[in-house]
């Protein structure tokens, strides 16, 4: 997928282009079927699909204290959009001037008098333009001067409700994975890199991969089946999101995730993975020994294992 940060250069590439507007946090289902609807629109034309987004959420600097936390930062959801084909991404630096623009002369910036633009797709509720004053209708009303249709894309729904970045996060938020998972289409994951622990895990016979979350949106403190990928092969795993209460010495100032991967052996330091929380398995406990611990470890373990083989 080509990426590009100016309007001017983007102005220049072959059309019929096709336009999914959208900030795409999550990538989710209702986010791919504006996608898909470009793609499929595109193959059509004989021409590409691109997505338009910004480099940060708007009201990072509209209202930075109204900003919700995001399920996937920049390049993560630039991957995201790159696996799901689509040819290219507009990523537009968000700042006070972009901000300031008129839904006019934003559409301008992006089409100028190229009329390479020949389709935008979004959901209903994208705004556009200073005080997103630009709505779907006045989208349509410069569409006509610009020489674009316009397509609302139908909102995907989950248990009768439209499927939404803010509510994927709330389901995750409150540990409610299978339903974050089914509004995702994946189970959701975060991108960490692994760093150095005590060594407790491997002393007592099962070591663990520790990373110190730097994710805006976390499941609640607790013990999951989770996957990762190492290379190209998937490794499932118990990982614990908590504070040690077990060990006095050895509480984190914030939640450290200490991940147990199954049947897998080698040194992880150092390692960027994406951990993917599959299914939660019980909250953080206090033991009043070691040994406890690693025995409530081990049915942790099968626990975990159950749910893999369904």
């Amino acid at each position: 997928m080509h990426t590009l940060i100016q309007p001017r250069r983007f102005r220049t590439i072959a059309g019929p282009v096709v336009l999914a507007a959208g900030f795409f946090d999550g990538v989710h289902r209702g986010h791919r079927l504006v996608l898909d609807g470009a793609m499929r629109a595109a193959r059509r034309l004989g021409g590409q699909a691109w997505a338009l987004t910004f480099d940060q959420h708007p009201l990072s600097i509209l209202a930075p204290d109204r900003r919700p936390p995001l399920l996937t930062p920049l390049e993560v959801r630039l991957e995201r959009l790159a696996a799901t084909g689509m040819d290219g991404c507009l990523v537009l630096p968000f700042t006070k001037t972009l901000a300031a623009l008129s839904p006019a002369a934003f559409l301008n910036q992006l089409c100028g008098h190229t009329r390479h633009v020949v389709n935008i797709r979004c959901g209903s509720n994208w705004r556009f333009g200073a005080r997103a004053a630009g709505d779907v209708a006045e989208l349509r009303r410069l569409g006509r001067e610009l020489g674009f249709r316009v397509t609302v894309a139908r909102a995907a729904t989950y248990q009768g409700k439209p499927v939404s970045s803010t509510r994927i996060r709330e389901a995750i938020q409150h540990g409610k994975l299978a339903d974050a998972t089914a509004m995702l289409g994946r189970p959701y994951s975060i991108r960490e890199s692994v760093v150095r622990g005590r060594g407790v895990g491997r002393v007592l016979g099962m070591a663990t991969a520790n990373v110190h979350p730097a994710a805006e949106v976390l499941p609640p403190i607790g013990v999951y089946a989770v996957r990762t990928w190492v290379g190209d092969r998937p490794v499932q795993g118990v990982a614990s999101l908590g504070f040690r209460p077990t060990f006095a010495d050895a509480r984190p100032e914030t939640p450290i995730l200490e991940t147990h991967f199954l049947d897998f052996e080698g040194d992880l330091y150092g390692a960027t993975l994406d951990i993917a929380f599959i299914a939660r398995l019980r909250p953080e406990h206090k033991y009043p020994s070691a040994d406890a611990l690693m025995a409530q470890v081990r049915r942790d373990i099968a626990a975990a294992r159950r749910i893999f083989a369904r």
